[in-house]
Order: C-alpha cells, then sequence, then structure tokens
C-alpha cells in the first residue's frame, strides 16, 4: 500500500537516493555523465542541492511504502526563486555540476537545457522538474498516482498552465495519458538527446 504526503527536510538523501537511481539510464543524464560507474553518485550529487531547494521553496510531494519514501515527484511553482531569499547557500546545482564536468562543458550542457525556456506555455503554471519512482518500485503505478494527484491540485488551483520536460522518449505516452501535449522539442547536442516539453491541459 503507498501513501503520499509532502516531503520534508528529512527526506532529502533518500529523494537523492531515488533520483540517482532512477534517472542513471536516462538519456540525458547518460549524456551530461557517461561514465556508467560513477553516474549514479554524480547524479546523485549534481540533483541534491536542487532537491534541498525545492523541500524548502517549491513543493515536493513523496510517496511512500511502508516507512520508505519510494517516489517524488519535484513542482517548482510559477514565479518562486527556489534560491531562496537572504545569502546564497553552497553548492548550488550549477557549481557541482561544473565540479563534476568541468566549467566549460557544464555551460554547454545548461546552455542547451535553456533553449527550452521558449516551449513555455503563454501563462507558465508550476514545472515538473522531477518524476522518479525507485527502480524496485516502477511499474506499479506510483508516478502515475504522483503526478494525477499533483495536476489536479494545480488544475483546482487554476493558476497557469502545468509543464514539464523529459529526454526519455518511452515517457511520452505515460504523459499523453494525463492530458499532456507535446509543445516542442530541442536537440540538446549532435548526436544527443532530444528534450520534449510537454504541456498539461
Amino acid at each position: 500500500m503507498v501513501s503520499l504526503r509532502p516531503a520534508t527536510a528529512a527526506d532529502v538523501p533518500t529523494l537523492r537516493t531515488v533520483c540517482a537511481l532512477a534517472y542513471r539510464d536516462n538519456p540525458l543524464m547518460r549524456w551530461v555523465l557517461p561514465d556508467d560507474a560513477t553516474r549514479a553518485d554524480a547524479c546523485a550529487a549534481w540533483l541534491g542541492p536542487a532537491l534541498e531547494r525545492y523541500v524548502a521553496h517549491g513543493r515536493v510531494d513523496v510517496a511512500v511504502a511502508g516507512d520508505a519514501v519510494v517516489a517524488v515527484a519535484a513542482w517548482r511553482p510559477a514565479g518562486v526563486d527556489l534560491a531562496g531569499a537572504g545569502a546564497p547557500v553552497l553548492p548550488s546545482p550549477a557549481g557541482v555540476l561544473r565540479a563534476l564536468v568541468g566549467a566549460t562543458r557544464a555551460d554547454e550542457v545548461l546552455t542547451a537545457l535553456a533553449r527550452s525556456a521558449p516551449l513555455a506555455p503563454t501563462t507558465p503554471g508550476a514545472y515538473l522538474n522531477y518524476l522518479a519512482v525507485h527502480p524496485e518500485h516502477q511499474g506499479r503505478g506510483v508516478g502515475a498516482a504522483l503526478l494525477d494527484a499533483g495536476l489536479a491540485t494545480l488544475r483546482a488551483q487554476g493558476a497557469g498552465t502545468p509543464w514539464l520536460a523529459t529526454t526519455d522518449p518511452a515517457n511520452l505516452p505515460f504523459y499523453a495519458r494525463r492530458g499532456c501535449t507535446a509543445a516542442g522539442t530541442v536537440d540538446l547536442a549532435p548526436g544527443g538527446p532530444t528534450l520534449t516539453v510537454l504541456h498539461a491541459a
């Protein structure tokens, strides 16, 4: 039996682990972090600071089986500064990426990802940056439950159009079944992954 609840700061280490294991073979992660032997740890290191910021300033829901967090959905509300107020907190996601792959390569990656910005909805709502299910719990409807709950809440609030992006073509039918339509694509690099931006109707 899986239950859903908001994430807390105490969940962050588990959120890092779930995302790292779920995204280990994702086309984006393979492109950015090509070393199979270190990708899971590198992914956890890169995403960890962002997940901390999402829990503190965004909206993060988790699915729990027994006492274990097995899936996460992290939304960036429209207009919210995930860096928060006050002095900068280190490490930053971009800073960790630069430490992992070097400044030049990190800037290439971040610039490529930024090219998807024009595909945002005319009235952007919350952005789903992470939807990750631990590999041992995939295929059981856990991700669908998290996404459906999040979209239902956002649609009821009526604050702009929720949206997301994926580099995994296998995800497209899953999102289409939940009312998401493709707004366009961005080729991140020659021979690299294609990022598809989707809007949730």
